[in-house]
């Protein structure tokens, strides 16, 4: 298998909740689909870019400037990316920026979420008939 397609993987990093024991779990949860979208880009024969993933590793996350200065960072790999994929429903605010950049730059955007149900591939027509979701099974 040739692995030509770069992807950049757009996905939730820092976590939501208030509270510390569920802002832990949010986290490793959040890492973890990130994780499991870059192996099934992998699969699909993609190159997986994933900087929040990259960038955590060594450089502070939880400082504001720091933060920044990584998505400075991965705003720059997403123009290698020939796609970006969205990955599940929630779009965080760094998300947004990146996939406005996508849409500046005419990179395609295809949004993956997880296996749905009959009612909510339903539900997901009518409230979001613009957008195409795509099952990563």
């Amino acid at each position: 298998m040739a692995f030509e397609n770069k992807v950049f993987i757009c996905s939730p990093f820092a976590p939501v909740s208030k509270e510390p024991e569920k802002r832990e779990f949010e986290l490793m949860d959040n890492i973890m689909t990130t994780q499991a979208a870059c192996l099934y880009a992998l699969s699909k024969g993609n190159i997986p870019y994933a900087p929040h993933l990259y960038f955590t590793q060594f450089m502070d996350d939880s400082n504001p400037m720091v933060r920044e200065l990584g998505q400075k960072f991965g705003s720059q790999w997403l123009e290698y990316c020939s796609e970006i994929w969205i990955i599940g429903r929630r779009i965080s605010d760094g998300m947004k920026k990146e996939i406005a950049k996508a849409k500046e730059l005419g990179i395609p955007v295809k949004h993956y979420v997880d296996e749905r149900t009959p009612e909510e591939r339903l539900k997901d027509a009518l409230m979001y008939p613009d957008i195409n979701f795509i099952e990563m099974v």
